[in-house]
């Protein structure tokens, strides 16, 4: 267990670089691999291996599903909350259900999901980052919350979902996309250590400029992955789910203190998925399928995971609305009134130049930052500088500062005796 205070070199190298502390050792959400058999399907034809999968997932929900709850399900524009939400309404109505979003008006994760849970029929509520008014306070809250992991301000109103889904059980499609073959790599990587270089240059959270001072050389000890044959997991997977999802998602998606179900991982549907073979795997082609015979009026809606078009529509039609929404995000930096529809967050960029409570909190939380010299190398007024004047957009950049320093301080106010990983969420 990492000690309280301040972070080792290497975790405040790799927070400039990932957004979150390299060399965390607390596994919150364990995700057993034990169960996989790829020879178990080998000959199964795909029609089978679809009747299957809607049976994985019925048993799945079955297990977990209990009457009395308050079911509650946290929906964006893909794939993995849609899944949960169609197997759940086989056991109880839609008004019996409540459903969130959050994001930027206009993009598809807000959009579509908002637009998921009319045509299901929730008691649905939206959350819009941009109009969302930041507290210190509220920041330093979900650092613990998030075991004083990774980055801060990509969250939801902590108060209000506190006060709005607290009491309830909370359907999370946590890393569901990634158990269905989203991160499923063709070829994959030869070898561990190429799925580790490959995973640290798609990885780095900050793009406009470089924080860290290290090569990926002296990050690679430090990063999980490599307990499984690459023939039942492959190494891109392996180091996604033993780094990227145990030291970032875990702690963004489960909240401490929330009641979570997860049934995409540690399941019947889980074990299934990852048994199938890869080729039933790659672009979640199955999970789609399941989906759709499970749910075809739901599942014939837009995703975001098709640049928001149904999964019918025409491969060449898809590919020029990613190379559309391309331009847009060109455009956007320059011009924020044009709206970016792949927009998950807040454009920090522009609320760090225009919204006076992000302002203040960022400004503030870095010269805090500068004052504990432990990375007093990174030019703060050059990178503020440049970004006020408009001159580069660094917002990636200041938010990971801001959180840095946020978050040293969530931890310096736990009693040295408390262990970060206490609270586990439920499975």
């Amino acid at each position: 267990m990492r000690e309280l205070g301040n972070p080792s070199p290497i975790g405040v190298e790799s927070f400039l670089k990932l957004g979150y502390f390299i060399d965390y050792a607390a596994n919150r959400q364990p995700i057993d691999f034990s169960r996989i058999d790829k020879r178990r399907y080998d000959e199964t034809p795909r029609s089978e291996l679809l009747v299957m999968g809607k049976e994985a997932l019925r048993a799945t929900l079955a297990r977990d599903f209990q009457t009395s709850k308050d079911h509650v399900v946290p929906l964006s524009g893909g794939l993995d909350s849609r899944l949960i939400l169609c197997a759940l309404l086989e056991h109880t109505e839609a008004k019996n259900i409540r459903t969130y979003t959050h994001g930027i008006p206009g993009s598809y994760d807000f959009e579509i999901g908002a637009q998921l849970a009319k045509e299901a029929g929730t008691r649905h509520i939206s959350f819009p980052m941009n109009t969302m008014t930041y507290h210190e306070d509220d920041l330093l809250e979900v650092a613990r919350r998030e075991d004083c992991q990774a980055v801060l301000f990509l969250n939801t109103p902590s108060r209000e979902v506190e006060r709005l889904f607290g009491a309830g059980t909370i359907w999370s499609g946590y890393v569901g996309d990634a158990v269905a073959g989203s991160h499923l790599h063709d070829p994959p990587s030869a070898t561990l250590d190429e799925a580790k270089r490959a995973y640290l240059r798609r990885r780095a959270f900050v793009k406009s400029t470089r924080l860290h001072r290290c090569q990926d050389d002296e990050f690679l000890p430090h990063v999980a992955g490599g307990r499984l044959d690459p023939d039942v997991l492959t190494w891109d997977e392996q180091v996604l789910f033993d780094e990227g999802v145990a030291k970032f998602t875990v702690a963004h998606v489960l909240w401490k203190g929330f009641s979570y179900k997860t049934p995409l991982i540690n399941s019947d549907w889980m074990d299934f998925m990852f048994s199938v073979p890869n080729r039933y795997r790659l672009d979640r082609q199955l999970m789609i399928d399941v989906g759709r015979a499970l749910s075809p009026r739901l599942f014939g809606l837009r995703s975001a995971n098709r640049i928001g078009h149904g999964f019918d529509t025409p491969k060449s039609i898809v590919r020029a609305t990613f190379w559309w929404n391309r331009v847009r995000k060109l455009v956007h930096q320059f011009a924020p009134s044009v709206k970016w529809p792949n927009a998950q967050y807040n454009d920090f960029n522009e609320s760090i130049r225009t919204s006076p409570d992000v302002r203040r909190i960022v400004r503030g939380a870095i010269e805090r930052l500068r004052q504990r010299g432990i990375c007093d190398w990174v030019d703060f007024d050059g990178i503020w500088r440049r970004h006020d004047r408009r001159l580069r957009n660094h917002g990636d950049a200041l938010i990971v500062l801001a959180s840095l320093e946020l978050v040293l301080e969530a931890r310096s106010a736990i009693p040295a005796a408390t262990p970060l990983a206490a609270g586990v969420v439920a499975g």
